[in-house]
């Protein structure tokens, strides 16, 4: 029996879950008299996802690829949350912005600690999100990061009374 324990503790150990951890990071702003929290965390396979609210009050997220791999020109990757619809849109249809080593979407306008995004609502709730996209020399590929931990990371980084909710949806 204590032996089955160990094992299970080493596979929980090196899962893809147990290593994937969401921490608040900090970048000095354009003038050096602002500072910006973002929500990080890298995955297994070098590959990393910020998500932060700006001084506009807008919510962006950038997937930002690993060391080796660069975006195929002029393709935004496509990102889903567990089995939701995949989308590669910023919100209200808008595309994503994107360089070789990155791309970077709009999730939400804040106004009065209020945001409206479903897509916002899925990165606090899910249990994944997979980006899939074209690489400039080898073609498609796909990435995925837990979203164990996002919730209280999020809430930090965006403000802890934000109250986030869904795009009504029409039958």
């Amino acid at each position: 029996m204590q032996r089955y324990f160990i094992i299970l503790l080493i596979l929980a150990a090196v899962s893809p879950e147990a290593s994937a951890e969401w921490v608040i990071m900090t970048y000095p702003g354009e003038d050096t008299s602002t500072i910006t929290r973002v929500a990080h965390t890298e995955n297994k396979d070098g590959y990393r996802l910020e998500i932060y609210r700006d001084t506009n009050d807008v919510i962006r997220t950038r997937f930002s690829m690993n060391q080796l791999d660069r975006l195929g020109e002029k393709t935004c990757p496509t990102f889903q949350v567990d089995d939701r619809p995949a989308q590669n849109r910023s919100i209200n249809d808008a595309p994503c912005l994107s360089e070789g080593t990155w791309s970077e979407y709009i999730l939400g306008y804040i106004s009065d600690e209020k945001v409206t995004s479903t897509s916002m609502h899925n990165l606090m709730n899910g249990n994944n999100i997979t980006y899939r996209f074209i690489l400039q020399e080898t073609g498609y590929a796909e990435t995925t990061f837990s979203l164990a931990g996002s919730k209280r990371i999020l809430q930090e980084v965006l403000g802890k009374n934000l109250v986030v909710s869904t795009e009504k949806t029409t039958p």
